[in-house]
């Protein structure tokens, strides 16, 4: 009997092979830890890529136009040709390698009826004391960051939600044609006829020859 249970023990107590299964284990720990250095810097770098795309989605909407809505389909168009372009849409569009999600573009305008980001901050808010935060935001998720790696687990707190920031580009955005006119320019031209009643008489009598030169700043 006590031969039967030497017999038994004897492999337990043999080490060699030892090192073998360190060199495994610490060669996967290592590849792990090289595939999340991998994704953390590439993602960073196309956060980076994703900070420009909202630069030049905001550039194409602060710059002046007839209206608006002209304004925003300036962005959104920027914003669509951008991520569409050959290189770029194999990162960004859900029909390439989906490595990196960007959600539908947000412009802000903050015009009169529209809404800009201090809606986003309302503690930050001063009323009509200060411009109004204007531009285009849209979510970030970096699919390649939320990642399983062999001993070390899951690299997000929860793997179903992953991770997601916020990019914004904020420029102040040029008046329109159209606000030049109704906000400015008409609103000019009716102050200095009230200034003498000549002006008035000379106004009236030219009214629909009155032609308005505004520039690009009101």
């Amino acid at each position: 009997m006590k031969a039967q249970y030497s017999a038994i023990l004897k492999p337990i107590q043999n080490s060699r092979g030892i090192m073998t299964a360190e060199f495994i284990f610490s060669i996967t720990l290592c590849a792990g830890l090289c595939v999340l250095l991998f994704a953390l810097n590439f993602s960073l770098s196309m956060a980076e890529v994703a900070q420009y795309i909202a630069f030049s989605a905001a550039r194409a909407h602060a710059a002046g136009h007839v209206d608006q809505e002209k304004q925003e389909q300036l962005a959104k168009d920027k914003f669509a040709e951008l991520t569409n372009h050959k290189v770029l849409k194999t990162f960004f569009t859900p029909g390439g390698a989906n490595w990196f999600k960007l959600s539908a573009l947000d412009v802000r305008g903050g015009g009169v009826s529209q809404k800009s980001f201090d809606d986003f901050y309302p503690a930050y808010s001063n009323g009509d004391q200060r411009i109004p935060q204007v531009g285009v935001r849209f979510s970030f998720s970096p699919a390649l960051l939320n990642i399983k790696i062999a001993f070390l687990g899951s690299t997000a707190e929860d793997p179903d939600q992953g991770f997601s920031a916020n990019i914004s580009g904020l420029l102040i955005r040029e008046p329109t044609q159209k606000e030049c006119w109704e906000l400015q320019v008409k609103r000019r031209y009716s102050a200095i006829l009230d200034l003498d009643q000549r002006f008035k008489e000379l106004g009236s009598s030219g009214a629909n020859k009155y032609v308005p030169m505004e520039d690009n700043g009101c």
